[in-house]
């Protein structure tokens, strides 16, 4: 009985130690969280304290304060320049570069420089053909019915490239002149006057007929550019006859004869 009674006082004793110990540790868990929560509430004071300090006390290090970022932007906005001003001259500065490099790129274009050049574009040198000289006074058949029609730009341009045709393709083949130069102008705007007036006066079937006289050109070119002398010889007279005899032929079966010429023995 005896041994039996101090089991259970020992019983006793472990299970009021254990209790105890229950009781004990969350009066220490209790104990450092109010410690920490102390501390937590000095560091939040001391760190309000510093940041009161910084906004009142002037610092050359800048703050994240929401004040100093507004006060950054006010300030910003105050010193930065509007751009239009800047926009517009560097605009116009861009336009007027732009404009000085088309024409920079017209008056260095190829096309441009051959058109303009005194040189001539035939390979073989001063080789004068009298079928192509002859052929060139061709261009004064269409004067008197484009006159008869009332169309004396047409004309003018056929009279002048009477002249310059004769000079650059017979006289002065082959070598420098400024008779290529005044043929490579005029023979254009004679070409483009006499096919408004046909346009104009006989309609579009007759203005097409004109592919054939330009066949004959593109085929001279070709042959030239290939030095071969005979066959730019044959085809480049017919550019002058088939030119010419279109006009004719178109001005005289049309029978035009306008109200500044009726009455006249033309």
């Amino acid at each position: 009985m005896s041994i039996w009674a101090n089991k259970t006082v020992k019983g006793s004793a472990l299970i009021q130690k254990k209790e105890s110990s229950k009781i004990i540790y969350p009066i220490s868990r209790i104990s450092t969280d109010t410690s920490s929560g102390e501390e937590r509430e000095k560091h939040r004071s001391n760190s309000a304290q510093d940041v009161r300090l910084r906004r009142s006390s002037p610092t050359l290090v800048p703050s994240v304060s929401e004040s100093s970022i507004s006060d950054y932007d006010d300030d910003n906005s105050i010193r930065t320049i509007p751009p239009t001003t800047t926009m517009t001259t560097s605009q116009a500065t861009s336009d007027e570069s732009k404009k000085h490099l088309t024409l920079r790129k017209v008056a260095n274009s190829i096309l441009f420089k051959k058109r303009l050049s005194r040189q001539s574009s035939l390979s073989w040198g001063h080789k004068p053909s009298p079928l192509i000289g002859a052929s060139c006074f061709l261009f004064l058949l269409p004067i008197p019915l484009l006159l008869r029609a009332c169309c004396p730009l047409p004309a003018f341009f056929l009279g002048c490239i009477t002249v310059s045709s004769y000079l650059s393709d017979h006289v002065y083949t082959g070598v420098e002149s400024w008779a290529h130069t005044a043929d490579r102008v005029l023979a254009p705007l004679a070409f483009a006057s006499n096919l408004y007036s046909i346009y104009a006066h006989h309609g579009s079937v007759w203005a097409l007929s004109s592919l054939a006289a330009l066949k004959c050109h593109v085929l001279a070119n070709y042959y030239s550019k290939r030095g071969m002398y005979d066959e730019f010889v044959i085809w480049h007279s017919l550019w002058h006859a088939v030119g010419v005899g279109l006009i004719v032929v178109c001005f005289a079966v049309n029978g035009r004869v306008s109200e500044c010429w009726e009455g006249s023995r033309w």
